[in-house]
């Protein structure tokens, strides 16, 4: 893999258990399956199967999970060096989907491996990487926050663009107001945010573009609203895109997937904060209709990653706005 990384992803990696064994009158099913989990995991693995380079940097634990998503990840060409085995144990969460593919979440992540990583963990993970993202989770106890600002310290260093996915779980916070104004220092330092309405729901209620305007005026905007589409916002003004009408199996990892697709067309066109191709309506018109896309893809399939495949049509769409 080549020195440079097109994009380092920050924070959690676990493992989505879907309940797929339920009859209609019992509360929990006799079935399950494993799929990969966490969001930056998720569009690392997006991103390796487009064709871009991606590492994945937190923790795992000295057990059978951890060492089962090491492999997944490294069997994905997603760079593993910085996924760490940590005495903790790994993360889980249990998935259950409605009859319309939405997803519910029961997690188990407490005093986890991927909550466990300090900064001394992260060393220079992206240090060579040309975007770096992280969520909003990684600052949500003090030493995992010294640990995001580590990793954000090097990429700034290195002249890399912070991407934040808000990705708002507002109940692993201890306290509301806490989250609310970490959440705001965090998207203080980025490039480019990404936020859906349920994440800007629980931040501001109905005044969530005033509160990015607040804290994150200097950040373009990718703005995913369901079925009612996506919007950009930023130097180049704003632009839309309406989604992809697809049967929805499962909506887990929609989100993760449309931003994979979306910083894909960003390195294809060498779009970086602040130049002419990052002002460019028609490049972020690009960025929504590919990560639309990337999103349908997503849908299509039970778990975060199952449905990316068969990835031609998304790979020639990004390549239609190569820098080249």
């Amino acid at each position: 893999m080549a020195d440079k990384i097109d994009c380092a992803c920050f924070g959690e990696i676990l493992w989505d258990i879907f309940d797929e064994g339920r009859e209609p009158k019992e509360p929990i099913g006799k079935v399950f399956r494993r799929e990969l989990g966490g969001a930056p995991a998720n569009v690392a693995v997006g991103l390796a199967r487009l064709g871009f380079s991606a590492s994945v940097v937190g923790g795992v634990g000295e057990d059978r999970f951890g060492d089962a998503l090491r492999s997944f990840l490294a069997a994905e060409k997603v760079e593993t060096k910085h996924v760490l085995r940590l005495p903790n144990r790994t993360g889980i969460t249990f998935v259950t989907r409605s009859e319309k593919g939405e997803p519910a979440f029961l997690f188990y992540r407490n005093d986890t491996a991927d909550v466990a990583v300090t900064a001394e963990h992260v060393g220079a993970a992206s240090a060579k990487a040309t975007f770096g993202l992280v969520g909003s989770s990684t600052w949500m106890t003090p030493s995992l926050k010294e640990a995001t600002i580590k990793f954000i310290d090097a990429l700034e260093k290195a002249k890399g663009d912070l991407v934040v996915d808000l990705n708002v779980r507002s109940h692993m916070w201890n306290d509301d107001a806490r989250m609310k104004k970490e959440i705001a220092e965090l998207v203080g330092r980025a490039k480019l945010v990404k936020a859906s309405e349920g994440d800007l729901a629980q931040l501001a209620g109905k005044r969530g573009l005033s509160w990015l305007e607040e804290h994150a005026k200097g950040a373009t905007w990718l703005l995913t609203r369901g079925e009612n589409g996506a919007a950009a916002v930023g130097a180049h003004g704003q632009v839309t895109a309406a989604p992809k009408r697809v049967r929805s199996v499962d909506a887990t990892g929609a989100g993760d997937a449309f931003l994979a697709g979306a910083i894909g067309v960003l390195v294809t066109t060498g779009a970086r904060a602040g130049n002419s191709a990052w002002k460019d309506p028609k490049v972020w018109t690009r960025v929504l209709e590919v990560g639309h896309m990337m999103g349908a893809k997503a849908v299509s399939a039970v778990g975060a990653v199952s449905g990316l495949v068969n990835l031609e049509e998304v790979r020639t769409k990004i390549a239609s706005g190569s820098k080249k």
